[in-house]
């Protein structure tokens, strides 16, 4: 029996083993094909960009990459702004943060602007802990956070369920439970998904262009279903009851996150990097993680978009295309908005000197001759 023990146990170390090196031989976007497609066509071309927009859906719907461009450089040409969208549908912050950290790995020298969409913090569900798009980010370095956060985010039994499938998960993706097939596809050259980076080839993807891109796909139904006067006005109403509901909070719930975001903002900028925090509108009980967060963040470092009434424009019938995210015309309104905000934080960071702003109509030709040109 202890002989069958001995043997049991090194055989296991050898999967181990096996399993480790077939995961540290692939790019960390191996798990997931959005991702893995983005990074590969960044590697590209990586020289020439120098700023990285990292976040979930609100980041890969909402700032188109090119028209973002267009506007700083009109006003700051000495910036040379070059931007990747790095958003991936329902990233997490730590799968943002572990992101950051390997394209800081593979190419920090030509990196001089991070911004970062807060989102969820810790709480995937049951169900998504197991799937391989979620199961790739995982790794040595982040795992301990992660179930630190859990702990500290969640209540009841779920301060001990959470975090104990998260490292259950963890042992999944280290012996690649369900994953081989991925790692075969990576292997193979066939974990692209060409269309996810957008026509640009820069990242930013609309809604409305991937739904004409594939008219009989599910985002069809979302945009039939969801967009309607009822349901804007419900997501309206529940931003503000949101956000009304969580202004008195001032305890951050969560102080593993706000350690790792306050210390990639203390690294990047001794490295020459500026570091923006960004809070989109969202719904649920994600709000009473981020708000209290993204409060106790430096001031120059964030720009918050999470009350409703301080940009009703984006919450309006024709800028919208479903509960969650704008559409064609909403993006380009929000990325005007988002660079003369993010303007302002570079000059809060005296990385630049305040210009008089140009006239409102002639950012809107700016952005509309870039967006349009780029056959968002």
């Amino acid at each position: 029996m202890k002989k069958l023990f001995i043997k049991s146990g090194i055989l296991i170390l050898i999967v181990f083993a096996v399993c480790q090196i077939a995961i540290y031989s692939m790019p960390f976007s191996w798990g997931n094909t959005r991702l893995n497609t983005k990074f590969q066509t960044y590697k590209e071309n990586h020289e020439q960009y120098n700023t990285l927009l990292i976040g979930a859906s609100t980041t890969y719907r909402h700032i188109n990459s090119r028209a973002f461009d267009s506007i700083v450089n009109s006003q700051y040409p000495e910036l040379h702004i070059k931007s990747f969208n790095f958003g991936i549908p329902a990233n997490r912050t730590p799968q943002s943060l572990t992101m950051l950290d390997a394209l800081m790995d593979y190419d920090m020298k030509n990196i001089k602007h991070v911004v970062i969409d807060m989102s969820e913090l810790t709480k995937m569900g049951a169900d998504n802990l197991h799937k391989k798009e979620m199961l790739y980010w995982y790794n040595w370095n982040n795992i301990g956070d992660v179930m630190k956060a859990s702990y500290e985010s969640e209540k009841g039994m779920n301060r001990f369920g959470v975090p104990l499938l998260h490292a259950f998960s963890f042992g999944e993706k280290s012996f690649l439970f369900g994953n081989g097939p991925s790692v075969i596809m990576q292997h193979a050259g066939l974990n692209i998904e060409p269309s996810s980076v957008g026509p640009d080839k820069n990242g930013f993807y609309s809604l409305d262009q991937e739904m004409r891109d594939d008219p009989e796909g599910d985002l069809a139904i979302r945009y039939n279903e969801l967009r309607t006067p009822d349901t804007i006005a419900y997501r309206t109403k529940r931003c503000q009851e949101l956000v009304d509901h969580y202004k008195t909070i001032t305890k951050n719930p969560n102080k593993t996150i706000e350690e790792n975001l306050k210390d990639v903002i203390t690294y990047c900028e001794s490295n020459g990097i500026t570091v923006t925090i960004m809070l989109s509108q969202r719904l649920g009980e994600r709000y009473e993680y981020l708000i209290p967060l993204y409060n106790n963040l430096p001031e120059q470092n964030k720009i918050g978009f999470q009350d409703p009434s301080a940009y009703p424009e984006l919450n309006q019938r024709d800028n919208l295309f479903d509960l969650a995210h704008l559409n064609e015309n909403g993006s380009k309104i929000f990325t005007q908005i988002f660079a003369a905000e993010w303007l302002k934080r570079l000059e809060m960071q005296k990385v630049i000197v305040a210009k008089p702003a140009p006239a409102m109509q002639q950012d809107t030709t700016a952005v509309n001759a870039n967006v349009d040109g780029g056959g968002i």
